[in-house]
């Protein structure tokens, strides 16, 4: 139990210091919300500098939900969802299970915004360690 929590520490201490290259090509998705229009690019880079920008995107987002701050809850999740889409093709191959779990994770932070539940955004959080650990190794 120990060695996993070791474990999980110094991935996220590895990764809180990578950096991101964003991609601003024509392939830019737009996400928009009641009243405001955003877009997002979709963020290139290791899998080790995209995990480490969703761990700081997703870190406040549940105290930006209980506080009310939905403009920003929201901003957050596009670029959560950004992220994610850059993830994928790079986590292909890790077995089914890990890709569930990842899935699911992903879901928490789009219920956490979309139903304002706070709790939500704070699971997948406590989650997303793990899980970045599982896939990385």
């Amino acid at each position: 139990m120990k060695k996993s929590a070791l474990l999980c520490l110094s991935a996220i201490a590895l990764l809180s210091s990578c950096a991101t290259t964003y991609n601003s090509g024509a392939n830019t998705p737009t996400t928009s919300s009641p009243g405001a229009s955003t877009t997002t690019t979709i963020p290139r880079g290791s899998t080790e500098e995209l995990f480490a920008q969703l761990l700081e995107t997703g870190r406040e987002l549940g105290n930006d939900i209980a506080q009310g701050d939905m403009s920003t809850a929201r901003t957050k999740l596009a670029d959560i969802k950004a992220i994610w889409i850059g993830i994928q093709p790079q986590i292909a191959q890790a077995t089914q299970d890990l890709l569930d779990d990842t899935q699911r994770m992903m879901n928490l932070f789009i219920t956490a915004v979309e139903r304002k539940r706070p709790a939500d955004a704070d699971k997948a959080m406590r989650f997303l360690p793990s899980l970045i650990s599982a896939l990385v190794n």
